[in-house]
């Protein structure tokens, strides 16, 4: 006597599963088939409005020198680039160039 027990082929149902799961997370399957995904704009840190010139002069000498900028970690990274008369400190006008967003 044999007994007819139905055979169940889980194959095309897990296929099924697979490609309904690649298409709701694309950019993770762009990265594994060598495609470049750009990731900038969710890991990128958000815009702050600089800080005003009198806010960091601290000791109102009329430049911001590298330990009153230290305090804006943005403004410390390009500090030697905007200090163009190579004193140490930042005028009013260098100053400018970095809160025009074009050191």
């Amino acid at each position: 006597m044999t007994t007819n027990t139905p055979k169940v082929r889980l194959v095309p149902g897990m296929l099924a599963l697979a490609f309904a799961l690649m298409a709701s997370v694309p950019s993770v399957f762009a990265q594994e088939a060598g495609q470049r995904v750009d990731e900038s704009a969710t890991t990128a840190a958000p815009t702050t409005t600089p800080r005003p010139f009198e806010e960091l002069d601290q000791n109102a000498d009329g430049a911001i020198s590298k330990d009153e900028a230290a305090v804006d970690p943005p403004l410390a990274q390009v500090c030697g680039t905007l200090d163009k008369d190579a004193d140490g400190r930042l005028s009013p006008e260098e100053y400018a160039v970095h809160t025009q967003g074009t050191p």
